[in-house]
């Protein structure tokens, strides 16, 4: 039977295996998966998911401690092959379940279609069924503070205003009976939550237990005045009046001045931010929301402002202080409009804003008044016009981050999530418009950049044009040159939004922001700005900072290589490039060209197999671990090969992808390398193309296809031979004598071997001997000639140690481990590849440490060690998995079926391994896994099919060259042996 499993959020974190509780026992594993559950079905970054596990600054280890992880995980949920559940993203994990697997999930159904239910009765209904899925605090026993800070307070928060909404809806029903002994629960386990307080007292009055009532309303004051300070809201004090009076009318309470804005309509999202606004605001203190123009401030601000309406009876006070116009309100004249709205005769304010402020405090002095400060310019006007009581509370927006108003907890606020931007187009739109066409709505809401203010033009041009698809619209917002035509109707347009936030800098941010915004990286380091506007770094993050500050460019937070990265808004970006009169390629020049130098010096102090370039005058790289800036750097770098090619920069384009190459096969990022070797070859002068050649055939010889990599090493040789160039046409022979050894042809192999070697030492180039001496070393190793074998790996090994050159030395430590498996020194080949390991993991090279994971599991196998040997094939398979490396999977499939337990798994992974080696067209591969086939064969009972199986992987084996295997294939296989 499938294995189905379950999960639970809503209390203890929970795992189900068909029907059966099961125990994560890893406090580790609960925390990533509870992170993992909290985003289900959506990929959550790496680094979100180490800063879940160990805080804000993990260590140098953690993303190697997270795979780690992850491939436990997967081990737990019996995921490793499959991988159905955990799922792996470039940038992360995801894990993915139907709605009917994960209690939140169903939890989320159930609240959404509460909102929608055509009736009390069945809000009730799905509303209850909601809360029933609760056995606890949210992720109870999950121990993440960042977790704890976020997602449970949220998850929390939803839990109570779900069973305040049941409530509501029985007592509506008249159902006070019911909810009464529940309630008693809750105002005990929830002392401080006002509306449990008033839900009991009115269910309690209704059923006639007035002298209850009263005596709850008399321990809710008494709760509130302890713990808050505070008196009840207006909502208890009306009912506690209605029972005196013994009635069952609302009696009406008098009320302060109300003057905010009407509530918004269709208002969506936001829920964190409302849920930490709402509690933030009935806590009291001033409470400040940030961010770009059009990104919904004053919605956000608006829709909190009414939603504790209740918590502030004596008024709501709203000035707009037009921040974002030539000229704002000053402090004098919003302290007189204040003042009035407080009921201060014109008359009686004072001349000096001193006196104003002094006056309006006082009136505010003791009274629960919400003031709402809208559009914002800076600290100083702001600071005059905040209550400065602990009775009530303030709210500010602003573009400015207002960092100096003291004592202001700050709510930051970006673009909307995908999911909450679709939901305000649909609830603009209309669900069954969006429903027809969700790719078009997918569109247009990637087109506006999922600002809200777009979003809202964007829903009122389709409003008015009921007659229109969606797909219209998508299609004339995907022009970037009329995109902004496009944005506006009647008040409502974004380029005048963004136009005054640009409008305000001088003329040397603008020129920043504008050269900024042609640039087509994701994010990018401060130090940009200095190529691009001829300025020193100094100067060139003081530009950066004043865009920051002006809301033009976002805070993206820091690298690998702890530089500060930014990042601009996709419609600032396209708002910046309709603004430029600068030809791209020129301006981005001195820019690209920096780039190429860093990636240069990179490059250098990386380590190569298969071709390094020829030694230039650099300055040192200066910016930390070269591999970790190119992975810091990695989709700006990408970018700007796409982009310098795009402008006619090919020259350029064509270098930096050169120079991208060994990072990229160090990590093994083979896709983004096939990729820049493309366009680098598409646009390269031809004194560049063997390199770009070369590059190619050591990638494709990475992915086993050794056809097409020949190739491309015979099109590199003759490439460089033409040019004259001996230290290049060196690499090509050597790269074509190693297709030569993996495709079974020894003695072509050699030759080859022997032309390298001779222009190695003719260019004077020791690192490239090095690697000829390794693989002849293999080959004589696979060939029997064990002594000789030795004695190039000991050779290579040497003149590595004498160069200080580590990739070298590893690749023959590595060989002399295989070397010493089959001399059958079993302890010395575990040493040797356990030291491989360490300088392949110490290199960052996984797809090295993936192949030496499997070298030194076949001398454990050999050892009897089989289970340390398990565990570095798993380790393995994780990587061979995400990188579809085929012929990784074939070698784990062969050495599994000989340390099965059972003669049928080992036939079945050994016929595995057969199937995928003959699709592979490698002779050496074909004959192992023949050889592997007939071992499973044998132990199944079938000696004669065995024997032929044998047969033929000698055969094959044998004309390989592999003679060493196939001596050893005749010893296991003997009579008598074993």
């Amino acid at each position: 039977m499938q294995r189905r499993w379950g999960f639970g959020v809503l209390g203890s974190l929970q795992v189900i295996d068909s029907g059966r509780v099961v125990e994560l026992r890893s406090a580790k594993q609960r925390v990533l998966l509870a992170a993992l559950l909290m985003k289900a079905n959506a990929p959550v970054s790496s680094y979100e998911l180490m800063e879940h596990l160990w805080g804000e600054e993990p260590s140098g280890a953690a993303r190697a401690t997270l795979q780690t992880y992850v491939m436990r995980l997967r081990q737990s949920l019996d995921d490793l092959a499959d991988r159905k559940l955990v799922r792996t993203w470039p940038t992360g994990y995801s894990i993915h379940v139907e709605d009917d697997q994960l209690d939140l999930l169903t939890f989320q159904r159930l609240r959404a279609e509460a909102r929608r239910a055509p009736d009390l009765e069945t809000e009730a209904r799905l509303l209850g069924e909601a809360a029933a899925l609760w056995r606890g605090p949210a992720l109870d026993q999950v121990s993440s503070l960042r977790m704890e800070q976020t997602d449970v307070q949220r998850l929390n928060e939803q839990r109570w205003e779900v069973l305040e909404r049941r409530n509501d809806a029985e007592l509506q029903l008249g159902r006070h009976d019911q909810v009464v002994d529940e309630l008693r629960s809750l105002v005990a386990e929830h002392p401080l939550r006002e509306r449990f307080w008033y839900q009991l007292m009115l269910a309690l009055h209704r059923t006639g237990q007035q002298a209850q009532a009263l005596d709850v309303y008399r321990r809710a004051s008494d709760v509130l005045a302890d713990e808050l300070g505070i008196d009840p809201n207006a909502e208890l004090r009306a009912l506690h009046m209605e029972v005196l009076a013994g009635s069952s009318a609302p009696v009406a309470v008098q009320a302060g001045p109300s003057w905010l804005p009407p509530a918004v309509g269709d208002f969506s999202g936001r829920s964190d931010e409302v849920a930490r606004l709402t509690a933030g605001l009935r806590a009291g203190g001033t409470w400040t929301i940030t961010g770009p123009g059009g990104v919904g401030k004053t919605s956000l601000a608006v829709h909190c402002a009414h939603a504790v309406r209740d918590t502030f009876p004596d008024g709501q006070l709203y000035l707009n202080l037009r921040g974002g116009e030539q000229r704002p309100v000053e402090p004098a004249a919003a302290l007189d409009r204040l003042l009035r709205g407080l009921g201060v005769s014109g008359s009686a304010i004072p001349s000096s804003v001193e006196d104003r402020v002094d006056l309006y405090r006082d009136l505010l002095s003791d009274r629960r008044i919400l003031v709402v400060l809208d559009n914002a310019v800076n600290e100083a006007q702001v600071r005059p016009l905040l209550p400065g009581t602990t009775s009530g509370a303030a709210l500010v927006t602003s573009r400015a981050a207002l960092a100096g108003l003291e004592a202001a907890h700050v709510v930051p606020l970006d673009v909307l999530p995908s999911t909450d931007a679709l939901a305000l187009l649909r609830a603009a739109v209309g669900e069954a418009r969006c429903a027809a066409e969700p790719v078009a709505a997918q569109e247009i809401v990637n087109y506006c950049g999922k600002l809200p203010l777009a979003l809202r033009v964007a829903a009122a041009r389709l409003v008015a044009r009921p007659h229109w698809q969606l797909a219209k619209l998508a299609g004339r917002l995907s022009d970037e040159r009329r995109r902004f035509d496009e944005l506006s109707l009647g008040d409502l347009d974004v380029r005048a939004s963004l136009a005054l936030s640009y409008d305000g800098l001088g003329e040397s941010h603008r020129t920043a922001f504008r050269l900024l915004s042609l640039v087509d990286t994701p994010d990018f380091p401060a130090w940009v700005a200095s190529p691009l506007l001829g300025l020193d770094l100094d100067d060139a993050e003081d530009h950066v900072e004043a865009l920051v500050d002006a809301r033009l460019v976002d805070y993206a937070g820091r690298d690998a290589v702890g530089q500060v990265r930014y990042r601009l808004h996709d419609l600032l970006r396209a708002f910046g490039r309709e603004a430029a009169s600068e030809d791209p390629a020129v301006a981005l020049k001195a820019l690209f060209e920096q780039w190429l130098d860093l990636a240069m010096r990179a490059d250098v102090e990386l380590p190569h197999q298969g071709v390094r370039l020829e030694p230039l005058a650099l300055e040192r790289f200066d910016l930390g671990d070269p591999a970790d800036w190119f992975d810091a750097e990695w989709l700006n770098v990408h970018a700007v090969i796409t982009q310098a090619a795009a402008l006619g920069l090919g020259s350029l384009a064509a270098e930096l992808a050169i120079r991208s190459a060994a990072f990229c096969d160090l990590r093994a990022r083979f896709d983004d390398w096939e990729q820049i070797n493309a366009l680098g070859l598409s646009c390269a002068p031809a004194a560049r193309r063997p390199m770009l050649f070369q590059q190619r055939g050591i990638l494709r010889a990475r992915l086993h296809d050794y056809g097409a990599a020949s190739a491309d090493f015979q099109a590199a040789q003759e490439g460089f031979a033409a040019a004259g160039d001996v230290w290049g046409e060196a690499y090509a022979w050597y790269g074509m004598g190693w297709m030569h050894e993996w495709s079974g042809r020894s003695a072509e192999a050699r030759a080859a071997h022997r032309e390298a070697m001779t222009r190695f030492v003719a260019s004077s180039n020791p690192h490239g001997e090095i690697e000829v001496l390794c693989s002849l070393g293999a080959i004589e190793r696979r060939a029997g000639g064990l002594a000789a074998a030795q004695e190039y790996l000991e050779r290579a090994r040497r003149v590595a140690g004498q160069l200080g050159d580590e990739q070298s030395e590893l690749m023959a430590t590595l060989e002399l481990g295989r070397l010493h498996q089959f001399t059958g020194e079993l302890a010395e080949s575990a040493a040797f590849l356990r030291a491989s390991l360490a300088a392949a993991q110490k290199l960052g090279d996984p797809d090295l440490a993936a192949n030496v994971r499997l070298f030194l599991a076949d001398t454990l196998v050999r050892s009897g060690q089989d289970f340390l040997a398990e565990e570095q094939l798993r380790q393995a398979w994780e990587f061979f998995e995400e990188h579809d490396d085929r012929q990784g999977r074939i070698w784990v499939w062969r050495l599994r079926s000989g340390m099965a337990s059972s003669a049928e798994e080992a036939l079945s992974l050994a016929s595995l391994a057969m199937e995928q080696a003959r699709k592979m067209g490698s002779p050496p591969e074909f004959g192992r896994s023949l050889r592997v086939l007939g071992n499973a064969l044998e132990r199944s009972g079938r000696g004669e099919e065995a024997r032929e199986h044998w047969q033929l992987a000698e055969e094959t084996l044998t004309a390989a060259g592999f003679q060493a295997e196939v001596d050893e294939l005749r010893h296991a296989t003997s009579p008598g042996s074993g």
